[in-house]
């Protein structure tokens, strides 16, 4: 079995569920050794944890509240975490992320605070510890939205934040790339997760005539993205943002 990740240390941020879990799972089958990182699911962490070590690669679970942005928590934490238990990551993927959706004016202090920092500010931490420590060929890969490209209503602090994230992939490669690593950032379009179930499940049928090819998307294609991503046949690609949405046109 191919595996082009055998010996790299990956970092899977909101790793427990959905588009993490698969992202985790398919590096490990890559070869890579896995930090599942969690914020509340400890079981399903776990869980892909030994998932994980059935594949042959050593895994960490760390917790770690990513709203925390002090220099002692969240971000920086699992970091050095991921360091200790496994070595310093080639791999980071910022995949963690939350949401508040509603009309713009029933909008909270807090809520614009939590996803601010969960959805843009942790990965631009992630990004300054990454250029402190991670070796030349090292790889950061955000995850995205289409969001922003396909504005839709009560969805303002989301596509805020995932606009940050669009913006920051390409300023940071122009820093990185003297270093060695490259950062790009993966935009999924509509995606069957849990999330995706409790809130729009139906809307399948409206979203699939949308989509060039005919369905919603898969946690494995997007984990597939960034699977190519993280390997050698990538090592050209950064800045960018890559839209892996099956071709969907509209929210």
């Amino acid at each position: 079995m191919d595996r082009p990740l055998l010996g790299k240390i990956a970092l899977v941020t909101g790793a427990s569920r959905g588009i993490g879990r698969a992202i985790a799972e398919r590096l490990a089958r890559d070869g890579a050794d896995i930090a599942i990182h969690y914020g509340s699911s400890r079981l399903d962490a776990e869980a892909l944890a030994q998932l994980c070590q059935g594949l042959g690669v050593r895994t960490a679970v760390i917790q770690a509240d990513l709203t925390d942005l002090s220099d002692q928590g969240g971000a920086v934490r699992l970091f050095a975490e991921t360091v200790r238990a496994l070595g310093v990551p080639d791999i980071v993927v910022n995949n963690a992320g939350t949401g508040r959706f509603g009309p713009v004016s029933d909008i909270t202090a807090d809520d614009l605070a939590n996803v601010l920092a969960v959805n843009a500010a942790a990965p631009l931490l992630m990004a300054r510890e990454a250029a402190r420590q991670m070796r030349p060929g090292g790889r950061i890969i955000n995850i995205g939205s289409v969001i922003t490209d396909m504005p839709a209503a009560k969805r303002a602090v989301y596509a805020a934040s995932k606009g940050a994230v669009h913006a920051m992939t390409g300023v940071l490669a122009q820093e990185l790339g003297p270093l060695g690593i490259t950062i790009n950032t993966v935009a999924p379009g509509v995606t069957n997760t849990d999330r995706f179930k409790v809130g729009d499940a139906s809307r399948v049928p409206e979203i699939t005539s949308r989509t060039a090819l005919g369905r919603i998307g898969e946690p494995a294609d997007i984990a597939a993205v960034v699977a190519w991503l993280a390997g050698p046949d990538a090592a050209w690609i950064t800045g960018e943002v890559i839209r892996a949405s099956g071709g969907l046109r509209g929210l």
